[in-house]
């Protein structure tokens, strides 16, 4: 075995500081290295401070050294001295590999990122499920109270922004998001005390479970990703576990009836604004497609000409494997009333290019619920209506589950529905396809009307009345059930079945018998008398 030894230098000083050797009255001074260092594969390895344990952290290098050299070395080692951050880029690069779109990748590794930073992991030996977990359950329970508002009336958006400590693009859009109230525009903005107090309730309630659940899954993938590429033996944050995100829903959305499905898309079709290259009659047509195949933004904003196949039986549309988020292709049957409409408006389009392309931007930068929102209000409907756990939104997510919910309601069973969604799960299918107070009481209409053809006294008269009962039936020795004759004193007793056989003469109870106690009965063939024996 070597020997650990300290590293020296030669360093020339003058008043305590190092100087050059030609400096007059330099003075040669020979520096000890503060660690012991160790020789393994000719490198001279630093070790620790201690020089016993620098004798043993050498002895294990050899050991290790000699294990890999016949081929039963770590195979991690490598791995495991790597930051993770470089590992994350390598995640990264596997993701795209799959071609998961940029949007999935640049979140999936925002959030995995996001948790090293607050827990201070920097390599994989650091991390620690319970630490990841106190981590999120600070970003669910920040515990920060909401600040008092200063004075006045309405305020400036930067004003805002300070306070909030958020950009002013992200006030702008949560103001949006929300439907706050405001005034005013550009340097004329301002906000009124209701909309300030709004915003800051909010930034105080911390995140959704949903949210918390998206940096569960991250991480988890992440380390899968790891343990399935060799490069750790196990996943460190497998305990982890979702949490329920039905008891806080951020961002409920609701259905459009089918009135309100016809009154959006006259009114939008009779409009005379455009949307980011988006006219009129492409809007109406991007609605009506959108509520009758039930395709999210990126798949609707990706088809071409092409993908539709209108002329044959049943006509149809299909959703290429990359735009799917199930990354499998989807041939989706259309209604023959949006085949005819979509047919005369696809007439003269190029073949290859998007047919809702508009300016391209409308769906890259997530302004589809924008855009429906001010149509919506164009036509008179409720963008945010309350519900039974909180408001409920119309955005352009909505229109999937008015397409699940309409056909629910028309009477297409759930494992077709799941189908036509792409589902993997019914599970999933039934949190789109709603059933609200007015459904249920319509299914109850149609329950048998039991109580039909009954007499007065059959609701209350029973076999066990003591007395004759004024709708004939005989009485019985085993009791009254209240209400048939009220001149007959109640009984407390409960009632005596009268099976087949039965003797109403009470035993005799023997003296060997009568201390024995109620909780351990003797057999009825051992209940005859006296013994005789």
């Amino acid at each position: 075995m070597g020997s650990v030894f300290k590293k020296t230098t030669t360093a020339w000083t003058c008043g305590g500081k190092r100087v050059s050797p030609d400096t007059p009255g330099a003075e040669k001074a020979v520096i000890r290295s503060a660690k012991w260092y160790g020789a393994v594969d000719g490198r001279h390895v630093p070790l620790c401070r201690d020089k016993q344990a620098a004798e043993r952290m050498l002895r294990k290098l050899e050991a290790d050294r000699g294990l890999a050299s016949v081929g039963l070395g770590d195979p991690f080692a490598t791995h495991r001295r790597r930051p993770l951050a470089d590992h994350l880029d390598d995640f990264a690069a596997h993701l795209r590999a799959k071609a998961d779109t940029e949007d999935h990748v640049r979140l999936s590794v925002a959030r995995v990122r996001a948790i090293f930073d607050g827990c201070g992991f920097r390599v994989a030996g650091d991390v620690d499920s319970a630490r990841v977990a106190e981590w999120l359950g600070r970003l669910r329970n920040p515990n920060r109270q909401a600040f008092p508002i200063p004075y006045g009336e309405s305020f400036t958006p930067g004003e805002v922004a300070t306070l909030l400590g958020v950009s002013g693009a992200a006030l702008r859009a949560a103001v949006k998001r929300h439907g706050l109230p405001a005034t005013g525009q550009g340097k004329a903005r301002r906000f009124p005390r209701a909309t300030f107090e709004a915003l800051a309730a909010k930034s105080a309630g911390g995140a959704g479970p949903q949210t918390v659940n998206h940096y569960v899954r991250a991480v988890r993938g992440f380390f899968r990703w790891m343990v399935r590429a060799k490069r750790i033996a196990a996943n460190p944050v497998d305990t982890l576990s979702l949490v329920n995100a039905a008891t806080d829903i951020r961002r409920a959305r609701r259905e459009l009836t089918a009135d309100e499905l016809r009154t959006l898309l006259a009114a939008t079709r009779n409009s005379s604004a455009s949307f980011r290259g988006l006219s009129a009659e492409d809007r109406y047509h991007l609605y009506l497609t959108a509520a009758t195949t039930g395709f999210r933004v990126r798949a609707l904003a990706n088809l071409t000409p092409a993908d539709f196949a209108l002329a044959t039986d049943p006509p149809t549309v299909t959703l290429p494997a990359r735009f799917n988020k199930s990354r499998t292709p989807k041939v989706q049957p259309l209604p023959v009333g949006t085949a005819s409409a979509l047919k005369e408006y696809l007439e003269g389009k190029p073949s290859d290019r998007p047919v809702w392309a508009g300016t391209g931007t409308w769906a890259k930068d997530k302004k589809a619920a924008e855009m429906l929102r001010k149509d919506l209000v164009a036509a008179g409907i409720a963008y945010a209506v309350p519900g039974p756990d909180g408001v409920l939104y119309a955005d352009f997510h909505s229109l999937r589950h008015t397409y699940l919910t309409l056909g629910g309601r028309s009477g297409i069973d759930l494992r077709t529905l799941q189908e036509l969604a792409g589902h993997s799960k019914p599970e999933l299918t039934a949190r789109y396809s709603h059933r609200r107070l007015n459904d249920l009481a319509d299914a109850i209409g149609k329950f048998p009307n039991v109580t039909s053809g009954l007499k007065p006294c059959d609701s209350v008269c029973t076999q066990f009345a003591r007395t004759p009962c004024p709708s004939g039936h005989s009485p019985s020795i085993a009791g009254q059930k209240r209400g048939c004759d009220p001149l007959t004193p109640e009984t407390t007793q409960p009632p005596v079945s009268q099976g087949v056989g039965h003797d109403p003469t009470p035993p005799v109870i023997g003296g060997h018998q009568r201390g024995r106690r109620d909780s351990n009965p003797q057999p009825p063939d051992r209940q005859s008398g006296a013994l005789t024996n």
